[in-house]
């Protein structure tokens, strides 16, 4: 990492590294380490329990060793031009250093600044790394009989424990929260714990108040946690392997093309580019459009940060948002239903439809313009051929966001008179109290987002207590919660797929058909067994969650399944119980959020032995079923 070219060099070559090189670079890497633990001391501390002078001493001294080794890396270089292009970034920063520090030499305490932006920015640059380098090492241990979905379950959990951590030091938490007497640093560390555990499930259930608990500090952090887990590990470190030059193994290659659920080996690199290139796009527009919206409540600042928070949240389907209410507040605003919305839809519906589309229009697109400017009038129309999977993505999407809303705004105007607000800046007392009533226009723009953000956004516009909503409305909730997005999205649920997959199913059965047939193709039995695994496993994981909050925190059948399924499905939307559960509770809601991310079925994988093929098959006997 610190100290070695981007290329990872082979492992013959590694092995005729001369001793003398190896203690360099470990020498590299231990000021590295240093670097990093003087800056958690210095800015995670209101005062930093060593001396300030040490700290800076560590940081310059990490940089200038750094900063030399490059120099005498490029001095010695056979072919600068190739040393530049595999380090063209780790140079960059040195030269960028170094230029800093002749500029800022004579201000005061330039030196210091200097080098503690350099060491962030080489900090970053490490922490990118590492997340590459355990994906490699996911594919490395592989051939020792440990099954990669266990180091994918380990780097999850080491992600939560980072996260936990640095959540928990005093400078990412508010004075106030310390000042409260009821504080206790146990409670805080398992408060911690569950946010950094529904941040990295892009979840959205929160038991401290991320605007007003949380400082700068925490909230970036919370942000980052968002955007690592929406994207996944893996793909995330894949898409900045490329971008750092490194190629990737087979094995890795074959894992990536796993959890993207992408057949294509060969494409897998354009697959990855394209996620980058379109969740930066995405969400760039998105804090755009979004900006406004903020900026007419709050100061530029921090109404950009807010934008570009809410931005990242709902493409990633994660749910948090800066205001106690979410975005009850803002149920007026166009940018709710014109931004967030399609930001919502586009995360969850997978980064194979996504691409898939982009190519159809693209080449659309380009054949319009070819024709346009030869100035051919009737030429041969581009023929759309969508896969099966992505046409069964988008009828199950198109059926969840038309039918849903109907049914909300139906149950909504006859079990209660309206939507209920519990707004305090609507005007409420301080308990939130306040019925404010909506109009038929404003209900079926709250009805339609509702439909959408169910599925695993976590945003809401009304409140979801059982005050507010009908049991009709938390029924349908619950059922949108547990089918969720699509398959590589970003997105939890059994997944658009499964439901669609055992709802053929059933119609096959019922037909008498031996075979699953849709659109003149047929889905093989295996994928209907995987189905039907998901489905069960998910069920019983959210049956025994319910029953665990019932008998633990007394909580209402309708209120602990409504958690439950939120938790279970990475969704973030809740009664308002989530915050007051016991520590059994959060415990439990934090389990179902981390089973929920990567999936029961990974889970049972993961826990599961050793799976071997028997060569014998017993004679099958009829039983009675049905």
């Amino acid at each position: 990492m610190f100290g070695t070219h981007s290329q990872n060099p082979p492992t013959s070559y590694r092995a005729k590294v001369p001793g003398r090189e190896v203690i360099v670079v470990w020498v590299i890497r231990s000021f590295a380490f240093l670097a990093c633990i003087s800056l958690v001391i210095e800015f995670g501390f209101h005062t930093p329990p060593l001396p300030l002078g040490l700290l800076m001493a560590v940081q310059v001294l990490a940089v200038g060793v750094y900063v030399i080794r490059r120099a005498h890396q490029l001095f010695i270089a056979s072919n600068v031009l190739t040393f530049l292009k595999r380090a063209w970034l780790d140079c960059g920063l040195a030269g960028f250093a170094v230029v800093f520090l002749l500029f800022e030499m004579e201000a005061a305490g330039g030196v210091r600044q200097a080098a503690t932006f350099y060491v962030v920015l080489i900090q970053v640059l490490l922490i990118i790394k590492l997340a590459v380098e355990v994906v490699r090492f996911n594919m490395f241990v592989a051939q020792s009989n440990l099954h990669p979905a266990r180091l994918f379950i380990l780097t999850f959990v080491a992600l939560i424990i980072i996260g936990t951590l640095i959540l928990a030091l005093p400078r990412s938490i508010e004075p106030h929260v310390y000042q409260n007497k009821s504080f206790s640093i146990a409670d805080h560390l398992i408060d911690c714990a569950f946010t950094a555990v529904s941040a990295t499930c892009v979840t959205g259930l929160v038991v401290y108040d991320t605007g007003n608990d949380f400082s700068y500090v925490g909230q970036v952090t919370i942000l980052v946690l968002i955007q690592l887990g929406g994207l996944g590990l893996m793909v995330f470190g894949s898409v900045f392997g490329l971008l750092l030059s490194r190629k990737l193994s087979l094995r890795y290659s074959l894992a990536v093309q796993d959890a993207l659920s992408h057949e294509t080996l060969g494409t897998l690199k354009h697959m990855l580019v394209f996620i980058f290139v379109f969740t930066c796009a995405a969400e760039t527009i998105g804090t755009v459009l979004i900006y406004p919206m903020f900026a007419a409540k709050m100061e530029s600042d921090s109404a950009l940060f807010h934008a570009i928070f809410h931005s990242i949240s709902a493409f990633c389907n994660a749910g948090f948002a800066l205001q106690r209410d979410s975005l009850v507040s803002y149920s007026g605003a166009w940018q709710v239903y014109v931004c967030l919305m399609p930001l919502i839809v586009l995360g969850g519906l997978g980064f194979p439809v996504l691409a898939e589309l982009w190519r159809i229009c693209r080449d659309n697109a380009w054949q319009l313009w070819d024709r346009r400017r030869r100035k051919i009038r009737n030429g041969s129309a581009y023929r759309v051929r969508l896969t099966l999977h992505t046409k069964i993505v988008l009828a199950v999407t198109t059926l969840l966001l038309a039918f849903p809303p109907l049914l909300f705004f139906l149950f909504e105007s006859t079990a209660t008179p309206v939507f209920s607000y519990r707004s305090t800046i609507s005007g409420g007392n301080d308990e939130g109290r306040f019925m404010c009533e909506a109009g038929i226009g404003q209900r079926a723009l709250d009805a339609v987002f509702l439909a959408a953000t169910c599925r695993t956004a976590g945003f809401n516009t009304v409140n979801m207590d059982e005050a507010a909503l009908s049991a009709p409305s938390h029924f349908l909730a619950c059922m949108l919660m547990m089918i969720g997005g699509s398959p590589a999205s970003t997105a939890g649920g059994i997944k658009t797929v499964t439901f669609s997959v055992l709802m053929l199913g059933v119609y096959a059965t019922v037909r008498g058909r031996t075979a699953i047939e849709v659109q003149g193709r047929t889905i093989a039995d295996h994928l209907l067994k995987r189905s039907a695994t998901i489905a069960v496993m998910m069920i019983a994981l959210v049956s025994a969650g319910t029953l665990a909050l019932m008998f633990t925190d007394g909580l209402t059948l309708r209120s602990a399944l409504f958690e439950q399924v939120s938790a279970c499905g990475t969704v973030g939307l809740s009664t308002g119980v989530a915050s007051k559960l016991s520590l059994v509770g959060r415990l439990i809601l934090m389990g179902s959020m981390f089973s929920g991310r990567l999936g029961p079925l990974t889970l049972l994988i993961a826990l599961s032995g050793k799976s071997r093929s028997l060569d014998y098959s017993y004679p099958e006997e009829p039983v009675s079923i049905g």
